[in-house]
């Protein structure tokens, strides 16, 4: 039964671009010479991980946590949706290196505001008693510039609790940008 939840949920995220393959004429929408897909699609963005914030703060989790990875942006499937994945290494809360990769959709749903949710396969010590682990990761992430300011709420190993904390960290895109775009506001 628990893995194929996780199968399903990772279908799910990767159907998404099915359910949303129709173009959407909003009057909201930013008027931009290219389509949301032209201007995302094949992005590649360095990941910088750097903080976490816990529920229970009292308990002397490490909240200092440096790291690095890379997110991809496959393809925007519709107006305001994008499909990513995402691959970091970062030192986590309990001391240990973790590592994960994901993939993820967001949903724009103001002109710098994303809220969004991966399935993330991890593995770290602190988790699972180090075996590899599937999570599901909802966010919301803040755009300046170009660059993704972005808050997770991190997976609890406890059935008692229902959120562990908070991970901060930034994306900030690689490669050819368009310049008139950054600076158009």
């Amino acid at each position: 039964m628990f893995p194929t939840l996780h199968l399903l949920a990772i279908a799910g995220i990767a159907g998404l671009g099915g359910l949303c393959n129709e173009r959407v004429n909003s009057e909201d929408l930013s008027d931009h010479s290219q389509t949301a897909s032209e201007q995302k699609a094949g992005e590649l963005g360095l990941n910088i991980f750097g903080l976490s914030l816990h529920a229970n703060r009292g308990a002397g989790y490490n909240e200092l946590n440096p790291g690095v990875g890379l997110r991809y942006t496959f393809w925007d499937p519709a107006p305001r949706w994008t499909v990513f994945g995402d691959t970091s290494i970062y030192y986590d809360s309990r001391r240990h290196w973790a590592k994960y990769i994901a993939l993820g959709a967001s949903y724009r749903f103001a002109e710098s505001w994303r809220v969004g949710v991966g399935v993330g396969y991890a593995q770290s010590q602190s988790y699972n008693r180090g075996k590899p682990f599937f999570a599901p990761i909802p966010g919301i992430a803040f755009e300046y510039r170009q660059v993704m300011f972005n808050a997770v709420l991190l997976p609890s190993e406890s059935s008692n609790s229902k959120v562990a904390g908070l991970a901060l960290f930034v994306t900030i895109p690689l490669g050819q940008r368009d310049r008139s775009r950054i600076y158009a506001n």
